[in-house]
């Protein structure tokens, strides 16, 4: 529990110090009523959220779900879903991505991976590199 917070601790100065986004989602649904950050550039924690277009760190514990991941990490305890992922890693118990650059978890699922399903980890060797 110290080393998670230390790292914690470590994220949030991190992105505190690179004048970078930080969002704090509770549920997907959280922001209602408030304007919507939809492109994120930096740090995203909570319990469960939806973005549009995620640069840097997605962390949820329930499920996070984005459109197009240009680099950093998705990570939920419980399922992650994107459609594209760029320089980045998915780590979830279940992992769903029409196309990801590399995907850790129980059940891996990729539609353009060496595998469209696979157990443990599942990539597609033509995302590492630059985004289009």
């Amino acid at each position: 529990m110290k080393k998670l917070m230390v790292a914690l601790s470590v994220v949030v100065l991190g992105v505190a110090t690179a004048k970078a986004d930080f969002l704090w989602n509770w549920w997907t649904t959280s922001n209602e009523g408030k304007p919507q950050k939809t492109e994120m550039r930096g740090c995203s924690l909570g319990i469960a959220s939806q973005l549009k277009e995620v640069s840097g760190a997605q962390i949820d514990v329930l499920f996070n779900k984005n459109e197009k991941f240009n680099a950093g990490c998705q990570y939920a305890i419980g399922y992650s879903q994107t459609l594209e992922m760029h320089n980045g890693v998915q780590v979830a118990t279940v992992n769903k991505a029409k196309s990801a650059s590399l995907q850790i978890g129980l059940v891996c699922i990729n539609d353009t991976g060496f595998l469209p399903f696979f157990i443990f980890f599942n990539f597609d060797p033509h995302m590492f590199g630059g985004a289009k």
